[in-house]
């Protein structure tokens, strides 16, 4: 029975390992079903030994039942109640060792990928299996040209990160010294690295010079130089024959799958390459709307040269997804579905930019474990690809994993240090876990990084004014407005308003948001709370109730698991007379959150509407105990007046208001 077992289990997953890959099922349903087959072993083993198949039916089969002396062996038949007790506890001990084996492999797994990409550390000397790529030179002397040096630099680090046998330096810790005139040696031992990559670009029509020198980081003399002179369509080749040579420079011995993963060639449209770069150097440069659609642009055009470039699709998932958190648009997030779909049907070369869109489209939908085992492949890919680390950063986060999901972040930005989004993903992952001053600290590096990009201030405006600090968060949101109007700015500002009782100003604002996102449930919510307060705008507030309901119940079909959306939901259709229908939604939103204390003030406002005062300051006591910063909501919100007298009530209050 035993080598029945083991032959039928080997054979079942030669089939599911040679089909698994075009059928396309998930990276984990391999590993998950090696895990089955281990852990079913020894139940097959037990359940062999003392149970016996017999005509006469399901037989005890123990080595010493009714043994007396020398006595043959006896067969005894099988109490059903008995033989059903045995069968569940061998499941519930399969089940419970498959759990256990998989939770190990995956701490392992985590451990792993946060040593991949760590660099080797030497006291003496330098590491010899270790590099830094230095920004290329662009010599063509065209404006605002330098997307095409620092994009040939940049895949040329990336075919070197590739290499499990060598340490590249993250390129935000290189591209520094763009522009400088630096000593090699002072940056080698900076970055401590025993190489330094350095070259310099000229375009000429459709002509391309490169030239590129690896020097010894310790000695500071070149160990190989060459120059090359050729069409611009060989720009690809080029960057393969120099990351070839800095291997054989260094003499690195490389494993089958590193020399495989090099020998690789891109097979994209040198011109939709080009136009590319430029889309992807607007996609890293802000998240707002304007440089979002201006990326999407460069990136359709560059479909328009090669209709098969994979990573430009993964461009525009990008793109549609950041759009998405926005505006909260269904169709951005549709359009986004159908880009990285594309993407991943062309993505022959497993480049990690389209499996990094992939999983930032995993994790909006709630497919966390989906999410992880596309971005463990990027890494796998890169180990030095920042923003694979920054995504999974963000679906532990989102997946509760609170402790990883810092170290996560961490991680991306030691990669990259000058990286703004590393930081404001950091200052999020503070903020929603109520760390406001870190995330207010962590939001002013981002503002330093991006000055003329209203990202730092919008955050920072948050983070002050869940701190109490409203004259810190009023001139942070004037100061992101002055740079560039937003839905943010403007929805901020009015629920600034709002709580200041000033409810035709916070209803001005919130219809300026619907401006840059008419399809935010958010910021129809918040308008409808504003017209509520204003006298003959019943009507206003309950179409915008409506309005908040519809798009609220668009979203969940993007995510069900949003119990955020969903909690909101709830408290729109309180609003709209369907009590039933809405503390349901508001339940559940308690119990998915794990009692949130955002989800508790929710409620509290909801059972209001039924007069129910005893309910409500039960559930503000609980919304205070767990995150204090509630008190000043408390204090200010204008449906919780009635409450005033209650003494109850009154001791939730912020000292000075009690």
């Amino acid at each position: 029975m035993v080598v029945t077992y083991a032959v039928t289990g080997w054979l079942i997953l030669q089939v599911v390992e040679l089909t698994s890959e075009p059928l396309g099922l998930p990276a984990g349903v391999v590993r998950l079903l090696i895990i089955i087959t281990i852990a079913g072993f020894p139940a097959v083993v037990f359940l062999t030994w003392i149970f016996d198949i017999k005509s006469q039916g399901v037989m005890f089969d123990l080595p010493l039942w009714n043994v007396k002396g020398n006595a043959t062996r006896k067969q005894k038949k099988a109490s059903r109640p008995i033989a059903l007790c045995l069968g569940l506890m061998v499941i519930a001990g399969t089940w419970a060792l498959v759990v256990f084996l998989d939770n190990r492999i995956q701490a392992v797994e985590d451990e792993t990928l946060t040593s991949q990409s760590e660099p080797d550390v030497t006291v003496v000397g330098f590491p010899a299996n270790s590099i830094a790529v230095l920004a290329f030179e662009n010599f063509d002397g065209k404006e605002n040209s330098d997307y095409f040096a620092d994009g040939l630099a940049e895949e040329i680090l990336n075919h070197l990160s590739s290499i499990r046998e060598l340490n590249v330096a993250a390129r935000s810790s290189s591209f520094r010294f763009r522009g400088e005139r630096v000593d090699v040696r002072e940056v080698a031992k900076l970055l401590n690295v025993g190489y330094i990559l350095e070259g310099s670009v000229r375009r000429e029509g459709d002509r391309v010079r490169i030239s590129a020198q690896l020097i010894n980081g310790e000695k500071g003399f070149n160990a190989w130089s060459k120059s090359y002179d050729r069409k611009l369509d060989d720009v690809f080749a080029i960057q393969r024959e120099i990351a070839l040579a800095v291997v054989n420079q260094t003499k690195i011995a490389l494993s089958v799958s590193s020399q495989n993963r090099l020998q690789q060639t891109q097979s994209e449209n040198i011109e939709a390459y080009i136009v590319y770069l430029q889309g992807l150097e607007k996609l890293r440069s802000s998240k707002g709307s304007e440089s979002l659609k201006a990326a999407k642009e460069l990136f359709n055009q560059s479909l328009t040269i090669d209709p098969a470039f994979s990573r430009a699709y993964a461009g525009i998932c990008e793109a549609n997804l950041a759009l998405y958190e926005n505006s909260n648009g269904v169709d951005d997030f549709t359009y986004a579905e159908i880009a990285c779909e594309k993407a991943q049907s062309l993505n022959t070369d497993s480049n990690s930019e389209v499996n990094v869109a992939l999983g930032r489209l995993y994790r909006l939908r709630g497919l966390y474990q989906k999410s992880k085992d596309i971005l463990r492949e990027a890494i796998a890919a890169s180990p030095s690809e920042v923003n694979a680390y920054v995504e999974l950063g963000e679906v532990q986060a989102g997946n509760k994993e609170f402790v990883k999901a810092e170290e996560t972040f961490i991680r991306a930005i030691e990669l990259k240090p000058n990286y703004w989004k590393a930081y404001e993903s950091l200052a999020d992952f503070y903020y929603d876990r109520a760390q406001y001053a870190d995330s207010a600290n962590t939001y002013e590096v981002v503002s330093r990084l991006t000055p003329d990009s209203t990202i730092g201030y919008l955050g920072k405006g948050a983070a002050y004014w869940m701190l109490g600090d409203t004259k810190q968060a009023l001139l942070a949101y004037e100061r992101s407005l002055e740079l560039s109007p937003s839905r943010q700015a403007y929805t901020n500002l009015g629920m600034f308003y709002y709580y200041a009782g000033q409810f035709q100003e916070a209803a001005d604002m919130q219809l300026k948001a619907l401006e840059y996102a008419e399809t935010d449930h958010r910021i129809w919510g918040r308008l409808a709370e504003s017209y509520r307060f204003i006298s003959g705008q019943e009507s206003l507030s309950q179409f915008a109730y409506k309005r908040a309901a519809e798009l609220s119940r668009d979203n969940l079909t993007i995510n069900n698991e949003d119990w955020y959306t969903r909690a909101m939901l709830g408290l729109y259709l309180v609003h709209l007379d369907k009590q039933s229908e809405g503390m349901d939604l508001l339940e559940k939103a308690i119990e998915q959150s794990q009692r949130n204390s955002e989800i508790l003030y929710f409620k509290a406002l909801a059972v209001l509407k039924k007069d129910d005062s005893e309910q409500a300051i039960e559930l503000l006591e609980e919304a205070v105990a767990l995150e204090q910063y509630y008190r000043q909501f408390i204090a200010l919100d204008p449906d919780l007046k009635r409450l005033k007298d209650e003494p109850r009530f009154i001791a939730l209050l912020p000292a000075d208001n009690s």
